[in-house]
C-alpha cells in the first residue's frame, strides 16, 4: 500500500542510497539514478553539499543574500566584486585591529557592519586614515 500524500506519490522508480557524512551521521538520498553505483551517488551528493556550504559561506560573509543576474557572467562579476572587497575590509581590518587599545577592538563582523554604515567609533577612522595614507605614501615612495 502507497503511504504519503497523493501529491507527494510518484510513479516513477527510485531507490534509496544511505551512506555516512564526514562527522559519522547517516544520510539517506532517494534517487532515481539507477545505473550509478552507491559510492559515486554518495560522492555527487558530498560535492553538492560542499557547493551548498560554499553558498552559504558567501551568503553569510560576502554580504551576498541574492543574485542580481542569472546568467554565468552576471553571477561571477557579483561574486567577484563582494570577495575583493571582502579581501580589502578584511585587510583592513587586521591591519589596524593591533594598532587599536583594548577598549575600542571590535569583532570582524561588527567592524564590517559599522564601516558599510558609515558609523565606525573615531578611534577606528584615525587609525583607517593613517594606514591608508602610509599605504598611498609608499606607493609613490616605491614608484620613484
Amino acid at each position: 500500500m502507497p503511504t504519503g500524500t497523493p501529491q507527494c506519490r510518484s510513479s516513477e522508480r527510485h531507490r534509496v542510497v544511505m551512506f555516512r557524512d564526514f562527522e559519522g551521521r547517516e544520510i539517506r538520498v532517494a534517487t532515481d539514478l539507477m545505473q550509478v553505483k552507491a559510492e559515486q551517488i554518495a560522492q555527487i551528493y558530498k560535492a553538492r553539499w560542499q557547493v551548498e556550504v560554499f553558498f552559504r559561506w558567501i551568503k553569510q560573509h560576502l554580504n551576498v543574500p541574492t543574485l542580481f543576474g542569472t546568467t554565468e557572467n552576471a553571477v561571477y562579476g557579483q561574486l567577484y566584486a563582494a570577495l575583493m572587497v571582502y579581501v580589502l575590509m578584511k585587510w583592513l581590518f587586521d591591519t589596524t585591529i593591533p594598532l587599536l587599545s583594548k577598549h575600542v577592538r571590535l569583532k570582524f563582523v561588527r567592524f564590517t557592519r559599522l564601516f558599510a554604515l558609515g558609523q565606525p567609533s573615531p578611534e577606528w577612522y584615525v587609525k583607517i586614515q593613517g594606514i591608508l595614507c602610509s599605504a598611498h605614501l609608499n606607493r609613490l615612495l616605491d614608484v620613484t
